[in-house]
């Protein structure tokens, strides 16, 4: 199971009925795969975080659509689903003094995880990570 450098886009959003449902359909159109995605509501405003593959570019589709968006390279971490997981990839990123700005992950039924991370070093995270051999 790999782990990954990906790129996350924090959309800026009006926090109004259907606002998220104009962001998908443009990114539908333009065949972008979201490979994971959270969203977090403050007020009248939503920032919508979505990662995509590392070698795709959508910084050009969400402003030519109006929005405001921020790019960051990101972790992706897939690997078995355990009790403990969020523990060890944070015990791995803290022994190395890596701060996680963010994190978010899902589990599927067939007992697989995928965790987004942002990190203040991803160079060091994604070696530090991969050497602990946790993950595989």
């Amino acid at each position: 199971m790999p782990i990954s450098v990906v790129k996350q886009y924090s959309v800026f959003l009006v926090n109004e009925p259907g606002t998220l449902k104009n962001v998908a359909e443009i990114l539908m159109r333009e065949k972008v795969n979201i490979i994971a995605l959270s969203q977090g509501v403050h007020y009248d405003a939503a920032t919508f975080r979505l990662a995509i593959t590392h070698d795709q570019e959508i910084s050009h589709i969400l402003t030519r659509a109006g929005f405001t968006s921020v790019k960051t390279e990101a972790i992706c971490i897939e690997t078995k689903d355990r009790p403990g997981l969020i523990l060890d990839i944070s015990s791995v990123l803290t022994k190395q003094n890596i701060n996680i700005a963010a994190i978010y992950g899902s589990v599927t039924s067939d007992g697989l995880s995928r965790w987004i991370a942002i990190v203040n070093n991803i160079t060091k995270a994604l070696n530090a990570l991969e050497e602990s051999g946790m993950f595989n």
